[in-house]
């Protein structure tokens, strides 16, 4: 029976729980993700309630290829930020600077690339060249989806992640507003454009905080700390885990590009959709290996006790997730409409279900980002990516879009199984 004091001491504990960084910053992503995550399936549901099949299909292409440019374009500098600001003390502002100069140039690079070549690369988008206005409306979005997406590395290596879901709730809303209002002014574009204006609104508010009130307060209370930026260190960095990095942003943005090819912009809505609810399933791993990193580099030697607590933690919270997400599965999609429940419920248990393996790979991932073991950062993600993407063409002319879902499951299962059985063996067998 439940007294007022044992709620007092739970509270208590969980408060006490909560003053950790590691998993303070962990949850707070974790938060965001599922916060945007709820939002953006109640975007997409109003996406599908307003716009037809054909219109989302070709939306999310956009979507996808302007996430794609600018990931390539941040040379995974989101992994620097999480990894060395921690304890770049007085070096913060200049190395979030540079990081954001270096990723603009480079995205301003990428789309002009593109959409030169754009009846090469992507012939049904080639209407994003008609007009100087849409050619560079996309080379704004994909530059400021760039900075975008490097906020929340700049925000969690300054350990105040805590700011990131409160940064996304209000760009996830603005963009669902603004969806309705475009139903009728932009009925072909509307999805695209109500996702660029919310990006580019949300840049300056978050990088005034970062700058002059973040990055002073992380100076005084990380000075004891404090290692000198060194640009040679952070090259090697970068430049051993950009192709792995590079293979996982295509694999997971790209894919849509090549269901609209070869199966058509219907089936793309359809897949679009559940991959977008399952990869939430992903970021929970994704941003407690976030915080794992961020506090591993204030304290390695602790490095082995916080993997094992980010485990445990991970596991409590993607298990029943995945449980909800399978049982449910048609339910959730049949908020998007009947058809999206037919056709994509077996795609989303699929892809749900991958979402367990995936806890050890990611785990496995952020420990050796912490290590700077770059050689096996590249070497795993070659692997998990090369497996998928190999059965997913394997699957997909067989299976359709629930290829994909079976590519993904059997490619994270297999690559898993074999970390526990070789890398992580000695960690989970060792007693804290």
């Amino acid at each position: 029976m439940f007294t007022g004091h044992t709620v007092m001491n739970s509270f208590n504990r969980f408060v006490e729980h909560l003053r950790d960084p590691l998993y303070r910053n962990g949850y707070a992503l974790v938060l965001s993700s599922g916060l945007t995550s709820a939002l953006g399936m109640g975007y997409w549901i109003l996406a599908a309630r307003l716009y037809s099949t054909d219109v989302v299909g070709i939306n999310s292409a956009i979507l996808s290829m302007m996430m794609f440019l600018g990931g390539a374009a941040q040379f995974n500098l989101v992994n620097v930020l999480n990894r060395f600001l921690p304890r770049a003390g007085r070096d913060a502002g200049k190395l979030i600077g540079v990081i954001y100069l270096v990723t603009s140039t480079a995205a301003l690079i990428a789309s002009l690339i593109y959409l030169f070549g754009i009846n090469f690369w992507s012939p049904s988008l080639n209407f994003l060249v008609e007009s100087p206005f849409s050619a560079l409306a996309f080379i704004f979005a994909t530059i400021s989806w760039c900075i975008f997406a490097l906020q929340d590395g700049a925000l969690t290596g300054l350990r105040q992640a805590t700011w990131v879901p409160v940064e996304n709730v209000i760009f996830a809303v603005a963009k669902a507003v603004l969806l309705v209002l475009f139903a009728g002014i932009l009925p072909s574009y509307g999805l695209v454009a109500s996702w660029v204006i919310s990006v580019g609104l949300a840049l300056l508010p978050v990088n005034i905080l970062i700058f002059r009130r973040l990055i002073p307060a992380h100076m005084c209370a990380t000075e004891v700390k404090y290692e000198p930026i060194v640009a040679s260190e952070i090259l090697r960095y970068v430049l051993a885990d950009y192709l792995g990095y590079m293979l996982w942003l295509g694999l997971t943005t790209l894919l849509p590009i090549l269901v609209v090819q070869r199966l058509g912009a219907t089936a793309n809505a359809y897949y679009y959709l559940s991959e977008t609810i399952a990869y939430s399933l992903y970021l929970v791993s994704r941003n407690m290996g976030m915080s794992l990193i961020t506090e591993g580099a204030l304290d390695q030697e602790k490095l082995q006790e916080y993997s094992i607590r980010v485990l445990l933690g991970t596991s409590r919270l993607v298990l029943p997730l995945t449980a909800v997400v399978v049982l449910g599965a048609p339910l959730i999609l049949s908020l998007f409409g009947t058809n999206y429940a037919s056709e994509g419920a077996t795609l989303l248990r699929l892809l749900a279900l991958s979402a367990v393996p995936n806890i050890i790979t990611s785990l496995y991932l952020s420990i050796v980002r912490v290590q700077r073991r770059m050689k096996a950062v590249v070497i795993m993600l070659v692997s998990l990516c090369s497996l998928i993407l190999g059965l997913t063409y394997l699957f997909l002319p067989m299976y359709g879009i629930n290829g994909i879902g079976m590519a993904w499951l059997l490619g994270q299962t297999v690559v898993s199984l074999i970390l526990l059985c070789t890398e992580l063996r000695p960690l989970l067998w060792h007693k804290v």
